[in-house]
Formats: structure tokens, sequence, C-alpha cells
């Protein structure tokens, strides 16, 4: 490939180590990145301000594509603008909304850039672990149903996996040629639209920068990172990626998160293009 000019990275079980931090030698690869002349953009499941909490202290502002790339920002340094949003239909939230009523997994509504969730003891357990895993804020409400009739970004079912592994198959019967839904972690069931995904996602914010696809390099680890690293002109497995994900890239590393791969990986790159 050409000289790399735009880099995306997952979070969890990528660029972050499996304690969700993330480490000296790869913050020192981020930056050597924007010295290089590259756009460094994060691509995670998070809302945009979760996000960010790992671009404090960088000395970098990445963009985002974030909800799994339903939403795409330009760096803060060139602007921050929103230049790709794709949300889902309502026709598809409102029937999730009255499906999910009193189940045992919790119920992720992500709109306007924040994150609603039914507050009830049954399932507090899964908000508890949706927290430790993003960190992200919830707002929490007694019902979703105010929120019928509006497309939100993202939708996310936490629960025991075996449970969601049911409302996949579920789901996927009914819908799987018209929205996306994806695993994200064993506890996460995602829905989006049909076209929002990281792969398009990491298209419109190169466009965005008048980036060729073919100079972009992604890295990820798990599946809702394939259409990202097939988009990519180099896309990267991590080490401790799923066989699923390894099939699906161009290059598998060496490395895995917990040895920082990304900065690994970028050390060999480097040398190509030196």
């Amino acid at each position: 490939m050409r000289r790399p000019r735009l880099f995306a990275f997952d979070l969890d079980g990528t660029l972050l180590a499996s304690d969700k931090s993330l480490s000296e030698t790869n913050r020192r690869a981020l930056l050597e990145m924007t010295d290089f002349g590259a756009i460094v953009a994060f691509a995670s499941g998070r809302l945009g301000s979760s996000v960010m909490q790992y671009a404090r202290g960088l000395g970098l502002q990445p963009a985002l594509l974030s909800l799994n790339g339903a939403t795409v920002y330009k760096s803060e340094k060139d602007g921050g603008h929103l230049v790709f949003s794709m949300p889902l239909p309502a026709r598809y939230a409102d029937v999730l909304i009255d499906y999910a009523r009193g189940k045992d997994f919790a119920v992720n509504y992500y709109i306007d850039d924040r994150l609603y969730s039914v507050r009830s003891p049954g399932i507090s357990e899964w908000n508890a672990l949706y927290y430790k895993e993003t960190k992200t804020v919830c707002n929490f409400v007694d019902t979703l149903d105010g929120f019928k009739g509006r497309d939100p970004l993202k939708m996310l079912f936490i629960g025991d996996p075996k449970r969601l592994d049911e409302e996949e198959k579920k789901f996927r019967s009914q819908w799987d040629h018209d929205i996306y839904i994806v695993r994200t972690w064993d506890f996460y069931l995602e829905f989006m639209h049909r076209n929002a995904n990281k792969g398009t996602g990491l298209t419109a914010l190169a466009e965005a920068y008048g980036i060729d696809i073919g100079d972009t390099v992604a890295f990820g680890d798990a599946d809702n990172d394939i259409p990202m690293l097939q988009q990519a002109g180099l896309g990267i497995a991590m080490g401790n990626a799923l066989d699923s994900v390894k099939a699906a890239a161009k290059k598998i590393s060496s490395w895995t998160n917990d040895e920082n791969g990304v900065a690994r990986e970028w050390e060999l790159l480097k040398r190509e293009f030196a």
C-alpha cells in the first residue's frame, strides 16, 4: 500500500489493554502517527463522549467513529464536524422497546449523543456491567415509551450470553437483511441501521478528509470490526482477535492488545515508509 494517511483503532481488545488502560507505549505511537502527517481515529461502539475520555491528556485530538460507525466526526482540531450519521429507523426501534419490556436483560437507547435505559432492580446488574466496562453515563427513565417514533443511533441488549444467543437467533431470522445486528461482546447484542457500521464510517471519514480509502489502516479484534478491516487499505487483526476477524483481515498481528500490538505494528510500518 501507499503511505498511510489515516489510522483507525477499535478500543476494547485492540488499542486498550485488557484492564481498559492505554499504555504509554501505544500513546507514543499515536502521537508519532500524527507527526507522520496521518489522521488518527478512534472507532468504538461507545458514545463519542465516552470515547473521548481516552483522548484526554494524550496530546492529540482524534477523529471519532462512535456507536459502531453510526456517527462520524472530524477531529476537534479540524472543527469536530459531524460528517456521517445513520440512525436506526423508528419502526425497528419501537418494536425493540415493546419487546424488551419486562425482560431479564437491560436495554440501552442511544440518541442525541446521550444514553438512556430503564431503571429496574431485576436488570441493575447489567446496567452496572455496562458502566464498569465503558464508564458511560446513563440517563435512567421509567420507560422508553417516550422515545417511540424517534430514530435512535443504536439500541443494545445487555444480558446473560446464553439468553442473548436466543435473542440474536430470533432477530436475525426476522430482520437479518433489514438492519445490522452484531454481537460486540458476549454480553452485548446491538441493533443499528443496515448501513451503519465501522466500514461505512471509515469510508465517510476518509472522504471528509479527501483521503483515498486505500491509504487507510485499521486495527480491530471483534466481529463489529470486520467491516472496517475489510474496507481499509490495510486491515490488521490483533493477535487476540476472534478467528472470524482474523479471516477477514489483510494481516494478523503477531502481538495482542496486552503486548502493545498497535505500537509494534506501527514500528513495522514506520520502517516500510521511512
